[in-house]
């Protein structure tokens, strides 16, 4: 819905953003439920701390280098990526919190 209403505003530039916005998105939730994953499995408590948080570091990394590029670009890149990855992260969140309740 996004790219639709900025192709009818006549923005075809910002599409790119908001895929890459979108992917962002996706590639922190499945590196989260990678880490989430091997944490679990791990049977050394500290190990696992120390794989959840080396795996918050290189999210926030990612998250820093993807958004900052987009800020060196153009800050409406910018903005278009940040809240297209923040609509992303939210209803992926939602989901996650409607399917677990069951």
């Amino acid at each position: 819905m996004m790219v639709i209403q900025l192709i009818s505003a006549g923005q075809y530039f910002l599409c790119g953003s908001v895929l890459i916005g979108a992917l962002l998105a996706f590639f922190y939730h499945l590196s989260t439920a990678a880490r989430l994953e091997t944490a679990a499995q791990m049977k050394d408590i500290a190990q696992a701390k120390k794989i959840m948080l080396i795996g918050l570091l290189l999210r926030f990394l990612m998250i820093a280098v993807v958004l900052g590029v987009a800020a060196r670009i153009s800050t409406d890149l910018f903005l278009t990526s940040s809240m297209c990855f923040i609509v992303f992260y939210v209803t992926a969140l939602g989901v996650l919190v409607y399917f677990g309740r069951r």
